[in-house]
């Protein structure tokens, strides 16, 4: 089954309505510059009142270590999403910081999709080690292979081994750039980036998101065979808020698409 992330969410009517259209995830965005920001306050408000089983998700960009940790705990985060400049050194930190809780929350990264968006024949600026996504292990020092490369007929190849799963475990693909951090309403050129989904799903989650929209998720769904959706600007009626029926059409339609496979 699809993961469902309904972000953006300001208010507990649009919690309630999202969660019950069936969406798994609501996504509380602690980002100051976004006009969907919401408080700590406001997010515990709404995390206690919406039910148990739906997923809590924190987005933070450029987030002191302490703010973040600060704000799952409270708000009862389920997962942490980074989608600033922070560095695997910061991640790697904060996943230990985040093991006091009785269950850790995951960590997802967001990265503009643009970084996938090569010409064949050349490399791309992103590598798993890099992201997160895979540690060197220790046991087979001087045995480890690693190599991802585009071939002229626009094939990839990863070669890996000794490696074991790193702090990263979803990364989110987006539209999002450095002068604008997500909510851009736009899509990316999936099918540029088509090659690359099945390497990310192959030693992690794959998250789509921006410019998605009830109308248009199935074609982003055959493409790229998610491991899941995240949508916001895509269901509002004005930022920040949303649109149940945008809400529940674009639900029933990731599960249309379920049912068709």
């Amino acid at each position: 089954m699809t993961w469902i992330k309904i972000c953006g969410i300001t208010n507990l009517d649009d919690a309630l309505a999202a969660s019950d259209a069936g969406a798994n995830a609501l996504g509380f965005v602690f980002y100051p510059k976004s006009p969907r920001q919401i408080t700590m306050e406001a997010a515990c408000l709404i995390a206690a009142k919406v039910p148990q089983q739906i997923e809590k998700v924190g987005v933070f960009v450029n987030e002191t270590m302490e703010h973040v940790r600060d704000a799952a705990k409270q708000v009862g985060l389920t997962t942490v999403q980074l989608s600033g400049d922070e560095s695997v050194e910061f991640s790697r930190t904060l996943f230990q910081e985040l093991a006091n809780g009785s269950k850790r929350p995951a960590i997802f990264r967001t990265w503009p999709a643009k970084v996938f968006d090569a010409p064949a024949g050349q490399s791309v600026g992103w590598d798993p080690v890099a992201a997160g996504l895979v540690e060197p292990d220790e046991a087979y020092k001087g045995k480890r292979v690693h190599k991802i490369h585009v071939a002229k007929n626009g094939d990839l190849f990863l070669e890996t081994h000794g490696f074991r799963p790193g702090v990263i475990s979803g990364v989110l693909l987006d539209s999002s750039s450095a002068e604008k951090r997500g909510g851009t309403g736009h899509t990316f050129d999936w099918e540029r980036v088509q090659p690359w989904a099945g390497i990310i799903n192959s030693i992690s989650k794959l998250i789509v998101a921006g410019g998605l929209r009830p109308d248009n998720v199935q074609e982003a769904i055959h493409l790229l065979h998610p491991w899941g959706v995240d949508v916001s600007t895509g269901v509002e009626r004005e930022p920040g808020k949303k649109d149940p029926l945008k809400v529940r059409a674009f639900i029933q339609a990731v599960r249309a698409m379920e049912e068709t496979n």
